[in-house]
């Protein structure tokens, strides 16, 4: 038996912030970081919540970490919040996610993305980071699952080049990574394609700031969310756990580059590499895998993506902890520790 569930309600068009005066009377604990606080952008956000009572948690800095999550836990408790509202990318929704999962009652979660490209606004997915360890840990419960995610493509004006290419870069992990895997069934392919393809064809003019291409990345992120959470994710997303961590680099740029490693380890799957081929054939490529590997490699490069990522790091321990990463249980082959290494071996250093 298999199912598809779809939980998280999207709002979207014209007055899609106003949706927010539904939590008119609760107490509300808005999740962001210190750019949006000091930028003004949240001012916006707690305005439309004017019928609530509110309070703001803003420490949010790079990816989130367990220190993070912990005094967000506190902020929560002091306000005894009856809802949370995250407003910023993926390091603010994850934050909230986590804050909310550790917290003493589980409240409702709203996520209003301000980049395009995490889709944490639709999953049950959440990352966070062990600082003292230099681990981070995947969190996978359908309690993470957002209840609202408002999608307003007015909050990703300005945002800086490289944030646009390393997050719209995830999009395309994350749907072709959903695409492949084996828990990919119908439906979950076809919100792969579409989100594939349109993150690949739109991502360069959002790069260069048109508006209604970073609209449509908005909602191609939305829709790979929505694959990976019910198909799951693979190969290069338990290397990029694992990477990540060591070379403290944007998670989307860490995928970026090992994603056409993987894609070319993968292919060795024959199933593998004819849905490759066909992602190849959707984004107007010739139908075969290294067509699709070696565009995302130009693209990479089109974007201002480093081929390599900083070293040195132990790669035998990287690739042990990708192994007991969840995400290599559904990769569509399976990979003995060698095989990581010698990826790993063509992207860092």
């Amino acid at each position: 038996m298999e199912e598809l569930r779809l939980r998280t309600r999207l709002v979207w068009g014209p007055d899609a912030l106003g949706s927010l005066g539904e939590l008119k009377g609760l107490r509300v604990l808005v999740v962001s970081d210190g750019f949006l606080s000091q930028s003004g952008l949240v001012r916006g956000v707690m305005e439309a919540l004017g019928g609530a009572e509110t309070a703001l948690f803003d420490a949010v800095r790079g990816e989130p970490t367990l220190e993070m999550v912990a005094q967000g836990v506190a902020a929560l408790q002091a306000l005894d919040a009856q809802a949370v509202v995250a407003f910023g990318g993926g390091s603010a929704m994850d934050c909230a996610k986590g804050l909310v999962w550790y917290g003493e009652r589980r409240v409702p979660l709203w996520c209003i993305p301000t980049t395009a490209g995490t889709g944490s606004e639709v999953t049950a997915f959440t990352v966070l980071t062990d600082t003292a360890h230099s681990l981070k840990y995947p969190l996978v419960d359908d309690a993470l699952v957002p209840d609202v995610a408002i999608l307003d493509a007015r909050f990703l004006e300005g945002v800086p080049q490289s944030v646009t290419a390393d997050t719209g870069l995830d999009v395309l992990t994350h749907a072709a990574e959903a695409y492949v895997v084996v828990k990919s069934n119908p439906f979950t392919d076809a919100l792969a394609e579409r989100a594939f393809a349109t993150a690949y064809a739109r991502l360069p003019a959002a790069f260069a700031g048109d508006m209604d291409a970073k609209g449509e990345m908005l909602f191609a992120s939305a829709l790979a969310g929505m694959a990976f959470n019910a198909a799951g994710l693979g190969a290069c997303h338990a290397l990029a756990h694992a990477l990540g961590a060591k070379v403290h680099a944007p998670h989307g740029r860490v995928n970026a580059v090992l994603l056409p490693q993987v894609m070319e380890a993968n292919a060795q799957h024959l199933p593998t590499a004819k849905k490759y081929a066909q992602l190849a054939k959707l984004c107007g490529l010739s139908p075969n895998h290294r067509a699709l590997s070696g565009a995302l490699r130009r693209l990479c490069r089109r974007l201002g993506i480093p081929e390599r990522l900083a070293g040195p790091v132990d790669l035998g321990q990287v690739a042990a902890d990708a192994m007991r990463d969840p995400c290599m249980a559904v990769n569509a082959r399976t990979f003995i520790p060698s095989e990581l290494e010698a990826i790993l071996k063509g992207v860092v250093g």
